[in-house]
């Protein structure tokens, strides 16, 4: 593809990233269905447990729908915006690059192949054996106390 080309569309894809950001637009009905809105853009951005690991796409939300990462935002459930995990420093490059370096760490210790695939390809939080959590897994630790209770305790 010629250059000039990429550069227009990258162009236009900033350009509609540029409206997403508004926190003031309401929700856009049945364009929700096929475009990315600051609704969608919203859910994407939220630390809630809910929301986490969604909406990742740019103009056209329906790959989203279509490979299971959709998610709507709630009327009763206001985003949150910010981190999972909060940083404690101010220092930009720390901030930038400390997940670099974490995934970095991991795939240095992967003991396979398989392993550090599984840490390039999997959900964040995913562990060899089933040692991590991932979303998905603490979304069934909030569902299902018992699941909680038994991990914590060690015999799960």
């Amino acid at each position: 593809m010629p250059p000039a080309i990429v550069l227009v569309l990258l162009s236009i894809n900033l350009l509609y990233q540029f409206w997403l950001h508004a926190t003031w637009i309401p929700r856009l009905g049945p364009l929700e269905w096929i475009f990315n809105t600051p609704s969608t853009h919203r859910v994407h951005h939220a630390s809630n447990l809910e929301y986490l690991d969604a909406n990742y796409g740019g103009i056209l939300i329906v790959f989203d729908r279509m490979f299971g990462t959709y998610i709507p935002e709630r009327r009763d459930l206001p985003c949150r915006y910010g981190l999972v995990t909060p940083v404690d420093t101010y220092n930009l490059l720390t901030i930038e690059f400390a997940q670099w370096r974490t995934l970095w760490g991991d795939l240095l210790a992967a003991r396979s192949l398989s392993d550090a695939l599984g840490y390039l390809l999997k959900p964040p939080g995913w562990r060899p054996n089933g040692g991590g959590e991932t979303t998905e897994d603490l979304r069934q630790q909030a569902t299902h106390p018992m699941v909680r209770k038994a991990r914590n305790s060690g015999t799960g």
